[in-house]
């Protein structure tokens, strides 16, 4: 069982990182004249700068119950600002909270989608507002360019 317990650990951790890396970097500004200098470069973002949505399924077993505790304590060991909607089983809830995920502009969403449907329109929307979501840990029939795992 504590073998079981380290595994959930290192993968929930190895989402969390993936997750964040994924996350597109900002577009330097242009400049709109002559007289005006873009910035040399972007500050980079790190861990403690970054915001990971977590569109999660709902408390359906221990597994998940134990894998929605290791995510929140992996974020809050990186210093990653985690925000969390538990959908409580229903689709509707997950595609609400990601809307409000990309609305607050996150980084990254993370979504183990309750149904293989019904994903397109929603993850599009990520997708155009320039923010990747990462299956997690069960699939979406949608176009593959829609998301990463």
């Amino acid at each position: 069982m504590k073998g079981s317990k380290i595994l959930l650990a290192v993968v929930i951790l190895a989402t969390i990182v993936a997750m964040v890396g994924c996350a597109a970097p900002a577009a330097a500004p242009q400049a709109t004249t002559d007289d005006q200098a873009a910035p040399a470069e972007q500050a980079k973002k790190t861990y403690k700068d970054r915001v990971v949505g977590d569109a999660q399924v709902g408390a359906e077993s221990e597994w998940r119950t134990a894998n929605t505790a290791s995510v929140q304590e992996a974020a809050q060991e990186l210093g990653v600002t985690l925000k969390f909607s538990d959908a409580q089983q229903k689709q509707e809830n997950q595609i609400k909270a990601i809307r409000s995920f990309i609305a607050q502009g996150v980084d990254v969403i993370g979504v183990p989608p309750v149904v293989e449907t019904g994903w397109e329109t929603v993850f599009r929307e990520a997708k155009d507002a320039g923010i990747p979501i990462i299956l997690v840990d069960r699939r979406a029939d949608v176009p593959d360019d829609l998301y990463v795992t």
